[in-house]
């Protein structure tokens, strides 16, 4: 029997050591007196649970704020950003009407010079159209003037045979 007895002694021993562990772990906590610690240590896990709300509270607060000011902070780099784009479209609304107006006075300018051109050139073909004109005048006169008068003379009849 001894020999039963002392299989059975090694696990009652380890039965009692994990045992007597777990109660050293679980009293760990509170080892000093039971009866003064417990309200005193109410009392701190009370006000420490407080701070953590306080401060669970006031990061909700924070995460609040900034999520406002950055939707503020979006509205106005939209507003910044469109004002911007329409200042650009008015720029170049501009240029594009001071380029149009500047082909527009080019155009004129140049319809004018054509048109002037023309009446140049109207004019050149005119004069040039009325000077053999002048000429021919001027040689019809002349001509009358160097011919002389026929002559008259006796008038033959002339005959011609039959044949």
């Amino acid at each position: 029997m001894l020999a039963r007895g002392a299989r059975g002694l090694p696990r009652a021993t380890a039965c009692i050591v994990a045992a007597a562990a777990i109660g050293l772990l679980a009293g760990c906590g509170s080892s000093s007196g039971d009866s003064s610690g417990s309200p005193a240590s109410a009392a701190e896990t009370i006000e420490r649970n407080e701070r953590n709300e306080e401060a669970a509270a006031l990061q909700k607060e924070e995460a609040a704020e900034t999520a406002k000011n950055r939707e503020l902070l979006s509205q106005i780099e939209a507003e910044t950003s469109e004002e911007a784009a329409e200042a650009k479209a008015k720029a170049t609304e501009h240029a594009a009407a001071v380029k149009a107006k500047k082909r527009e006075a080019e155009a004129k300018k140049k319809q004018h010079a054509l048109e002037e051109q023309l009446k140049k050139e109207q004019q050149a073909h005119k004069q040039a159209a009325t000077k053999p004109r002048q000429e021919f005048t001027h040689s019809r006169k002349a001509v009358p003037q160097r011919r002389q008068a026929p002559t008259k003379t006796p008038s033959t009849p002339t005959t011609v045979p039959i044949r």
